[in-house]
């Protein structure tokens, strides 16, 4: 197995970087700072080795540091105070017990996940002949991920290296091509055909780019599954490595942003009708106001309404229902679990609250088939739409606005990670899958107050 540069590679910059601490005594301005003698003397009694201790010129958190084999303690006062009121010496034995320990149980992932990031490469490096095989290939990528390095970080060769060590299949959907994404905020330095890293999942692509500064945009890639370098689960985020070169077919997706509806819609319209809508919520409805469908996933839900409305065309008529359907379809939750009898309900609660004045019968009729049936699958719900005795035309009516509602309520679920926009049934909807990231990331951003 070849090894890094160790020297002049930016991977082992932080240790590259220490400054010995005996040096210290060279440099009057620290010397006469950290009380450096009684500091080294209390060292010194515990039977530590004084050469273990550096000096961290660019870090201000913590200048100082104790690092040994595979130890490495921050150390933020040069003091016997700070010494003692840290607690570092016991830190340090702390670390390398449980160091130890993980060498002797040959628990390889325990030990690179509690190794400092900043050594962690090296370890690697160092306990390479130790790691079993079958565990090497695994090892790497976990610490590649763990370290936020990118791929052009190494030289292809050592990367084909680990490849070797890739004993059984990564864990891909079926078929020889996969569709990937990669989300990222523009300008960017680095062109999106030479980007290593990408991921199975949109909604991690929209995350990602939302949350950095700039313009978001998302992108779509082919890959042949035989072509991806690691499969990279760890924080969730499905991670695909890959050499830019094996990319293909690489688009951006056409997706709104907030920016995009300002523009296209009348912002201040949308804002009119939310305010109205908004003004009829009340905290008292809800079983728990401040949870995840409490009242600021029913605003969501609410605009996402009136936007989709907007796009599609409806009638005042229609965003009335949806919007009314928005306000109250979660208020008879008593729980935050997946619970299919919650939409009966609500639309129990709400005829008890007596919030449904001024609705005529038959679109009383559409927003009582909306909440109910808003909570189960769409098979389902459409075997119910018979039973509200709505007739054709209005059938068709509530089927299109129900896709409307479920479209927007199902956006939100970007607040816990699992929109699955392959289930999004509107052709607006499916482009607003940025906009519902924006507006969990920060509701405000829509100018509403």
């Amino acid at each position: 197995m070849p090894g890094l540069d160790k020297i002049n590679s930016h991977l082992f910059a932080a240790v590259n970087a220490l400054i010995p601490i005996g040096e210290l005594k060279n440099l009057k301005q620290y010397f006469n700072k950290f009380n450096y003698r009684e500091a080294t003397a209390y060292i010194e009694a515990s039977g530590k080795e004084l050469s273990h201790f550096y000096f961290k010129r660019d870090d201000p958190w913590a200048y100082f540091c104790y690092y040994r084999d595979l130890t490495w303690v921050d150390i933020p006062i040069f003091t016997r105070e700070g010494l003692e009121s840290f607690q570092i010496l016991e830190l340090i034995d702390f670390e390398q017990t449980r160091i130890s320990q993980c060498i002797n149980r040959r628990d390889f992932k325990t030990l690179f996940y509690i190794l400092d990031k900043r050594i962690a490469l090296l370890a690697y490096e160092k306990l390479f002949d130790s790691i079993p095989d079958e565990d090497k290939h695994e090892m790497f990528w976990f610490i590649y991920s763990r370290c936020g390095f990118a791929l052009d970080d190494f030289p292809e060769e050592y990367i084909k290296k680990i490849q070797g060590y890739l004993l059984r299949p990564l864990d891909l959907p079926e078929g020889d091509t996969m569709e990937i994404f990669r989300g990222q905020s523009e300008p960017r330095t680095t062109p999106i055909h030479r980007e290593h890293s990408w991921t199975l999942d949109i909604n991690t692509a929209v995350r990602f780019a939302v949350q950095q500064e700039g313009q978001a945009k998302v992108y779509k890639a082919l890959i042949d599954k035989k072509d991806v370098t690691a499969f990279i689960k760890r924080k969730n985020e499905k991670e695909i490595v890959v050499f830019p070169h094996r990319l293909r077919d690489i688009e951006r997706i056409q997706l709104f942003s907030i920016a995009d509806l300002k523009s296209q819609l009348n912002p201040q319209g949308i804002k009119e009708r939310y305010q109205y809508y908004n003004r009829q919520l009340r905290k008292e409805y809800f079983y728990r106001p401040e949870g995840i469908h409490g009242i600021m996933h029913t605003r969501r839900v609410l605009l996402l309404n009136i936007i989709i409305s907007l796009l599609q065309g409806c009638s005042e008529k229609q965003l009335n229902i949806l919007c009314t359907a928005a306000l109250y379809h979660d208020i008879g939750r008593i729980n935050d679990n997946v619970d299919p009898q919650h939409g009966r309900e609500s639309f129990r609660k709400t005829q008890h609250l007596g919030l449904l004045t001024g609705v005529d019968l038959s679109e009383g009729q559409i927003l009582k088939f909306i909440i109910e049936n808003h909570c189960i699958r769409d098979s389902q719900a459409r075997e119910h739409l018979p039973n509200y005795g709505l007739g054709d035309g209005k059938e068709r009516e509530s089927q299109y606005l129900f896709d409307i509602f479920k479209d927007a309520d199902g956006l939100d679920r970007v607040r816990i990670n699992d929109l699955d926009s392959r289930q999004l049934r509107t052709v607006q909807g499916k482009k607003l899958i940025m906009v519902a990231r924006q507006l969990y990331h920060n509701f405000d951003s829509f100018g509403l107050e």
